[in-house]
């Protein structure tokens, strides 16, 4: 049985999400990733802004418009984004790691 030929991208995309969540510390379980047009992923981060108390932060991604930092939405809302790299869209994994840190260091990463 041949598999399934998006199985190779699945496969790709989720081992490139997984290996920038490993560098940010954050269990695999704690991202996901869709391969599709566009694919997108996700990457629940443990840190918070101090600007905003009490509200949980995010990794995401999307072929489209590259990797970001947002808020997690509250109530339906869209993530409000803190920091974003448009280009290139899928740089290697120590290259996102490097920028959330930086992110999440800066007192504002926009």
């Amino acid at each position: 049985m041949k598999p399934d030929p998006g199985h190779r991208e699945a496969a790709a995309l989720r081992d490139y999400v997984e290996a920038v969540a490993e560098l940010l510390r954050v269990e695999p379980a704690a991202s996901w990733s869709e391969p599709g047009d566009p694919s997108t992923a996700y990457i629940a981060l443990s840190q918070q802004d101090p600007r905003h108390p009490g509200r949980l932060l995010m990794a995401a991604w999307s072929s489209d418009t590259g990797w970001c930092v947002a808020l997690e939405p509250d109530r339906g809302e869209p993530p409000e984004v803190l920091a974003a790299w448009p280009a290139p869209r899928r740089p290697a994994p120590a290259v996102v790691a490097r920028r959330i840190h930086e992110a999440l260091r800066s007192p504002d990463p926009t």
